[in-house]
């Protein structure tokens, strides 16, 4: 056989090679597997294990396959995927595979008995987190009996204190710090309310006494530099609440204009997640939302979804997926309860709104994925999506604040653990992780 017709053969043999394994490598990446069986190609979904922290085990339909993070392909058809570790609460939730599509688990998996550790150990009256959740401005108070100057220290110092809330490797500069003074009979901040402004920037103290003072979040306020802003108050929160306004605002217009309609309509408590690709929000009146307000987006949640809206429910609708889920919480009217009256010479319905902006409504977790919220003793995180309800603390708090920090290491809770010891409840950190 002439030498050049086999040189011709094995160049097309190559080129047969190269061609056929381009196929099945793309074949492959889409999911596509060979069956021996019936010598096919047999289409699969990929399911994409991930969980935090990884090592855990991974079962589908109660027998293990993996563990985390990994990738396993399955034939398309709807799946029990459960995620579970030593030492965390288990997550699971029914997964619907498709042919030729990623389907991601992105399981959170929280600790069954997270570390409590006191952060305050003096009182802290009156916390409050900032809008950004990157800190928590709280009142050291006056203490009963008179502390000689030789037992005081820098952390029991009466006044306005300043607790930061970032997560980092690097603790440094991470203890709390005074930012005002308390001088009793002069400026006793124990005898005060406290307001952030919008930028997190500035703190609103406002006295028993109808004095009001304006302090700088990011140093300590001289009581010299301290002044009276109690006649241009009402005009200060103006200008924060339509700063506030114009920024809820920028962000709804981005929103599908049905769905705005339905928002500025039949809904209330609206509130972005930290990473603004969701809204919680509950639903004054009945409302549909309409299909596909969106482009239908690849690998999309697979769980049910409410588009018939009813007054009363919270719900939190996806704005990259087009998506509206309901969350199990329940809605009650809550139980009036004395609220500490502030003096005010000119009480003005912006100053009203200001004290009366408190909500008991599920609260955005800092990985935008969570809602968590304080039924009786404990404290309940769900998904956005309304599954994997969990307990991830029971035990004594105060029921007014819980707030998580901004990389989800941890919850912060105020509570009195020896309330026959203890007049005044301190900040505590809640491991979980």
């Amino acid at each position: 056989m002439n030498p050049a017709k086999y040189r011709l053969l094995f160049f097309f043999a190559i080129i047969v090679f190269v061609l056929s394994a381009t196929f099945l490598a793309i074949k492959f990446t889409q999911g596509y597997r060979i069956d021996l069986v019936n010598k096919t190609l047999r289409p699969t979904g990929l399911l994409v294990a991930i969980s935090n922290p990884v090592g855990a085990e991974v079962y589908v339909n109660g027998k293990l396959k993996e563990a985390t993070n990994s990738n396993l392909a399955l034939p398309p058809n709807e799946y029990q995927i459960e995620i579970k570790k030593a030492g965390f609460l288990p997550w699971q939730k029914k997964l619907s595979l498709k042919k030729e599509l990623i389907t991601e688990t992105n399981a959170f998996l929280f600790p069954e008995v997270p570390d409590l550790k006191p952060l305050t150990f003096n009182g802290a009256l009156q916390p409050k987190i900032s809008p950004d959740s990157s800190r928590i401005v709280y009142i050291v108070p006056i203490p009963e009996t008179k502390t000689s100057t030789a037992s005081a220290t820098l952390a029991n110092l009466p006044g306005v204190w300043m607790m930061d809330l970032t997560d980092s490797f690097f603790p440094l500069n991470k203890e709390p710090r005074q930012i005002a003074k308390s001088i009793a009979k002069v400026h006793d901040f124990g005898n005060a309310e406290l307001f952030w402004s919008p930028d997190s920037r500035q703190v609103l103290a406002i006295f028993n006494s109808g004095e009001k003072v304006l302090l700088d979040a990011g140093q300590f306020n001289l009581e010299s530099s301290s002044v009276n802003i109690a006649f241009t108050l009402p005009n200060l929160i103006s200008g924060w609440q339509e700063e506030d306004k114009t920024r809820e605002q920028i962000k709804l217009r981005r929103l599908p204009t049905p769905f705005q309609k339905i928002l500025s309509q039949n809904a209330k408590d609206i509130e972005f997640s930290p990473d603004s690709t969701k809204i919680a929000y509950i639903a004054t009146a009945s409302a549909e939302i309409p299909e596909n307000l969106l482009s239908p987006v690849l690998g999309a949640s697979t769980q049910k979804q409410s588009r018939k809206i009813e007054p009363g429910n919270f719900y939190v609708y996806d704005t990259k997926e087009d998506r509206n889920f309901l969350i199990p919480f329940k809605i009650s009217s809550p139980t009036p309860s004395p609220v500490k009256k502030v003096k005010s010479p000119t009480p003005t319905p912006i100053y009203q709104a200001l004290l009366n902006s408190k909500t008991t409504a599920p609260i955005w977790f800092s990985t935008s994925r969570h809602l968590f919220w304080t039924e009786d003793d404990k404290v309940i995180v769900c998904e956005y999506d309304g599954t994997n309800v969990t307990t991830i603390y029971s035990g004594p708090f105060e029921k007014s604040f819980v707030v998580a920090s901004s990389g989800g290491n941890r919850l912060i809770i105020l509570a009195k653990l020896n309330p026959g010891e203890e007049k005044v409840p301190n900040l505590f950190s809640v491991s979980l992780r």
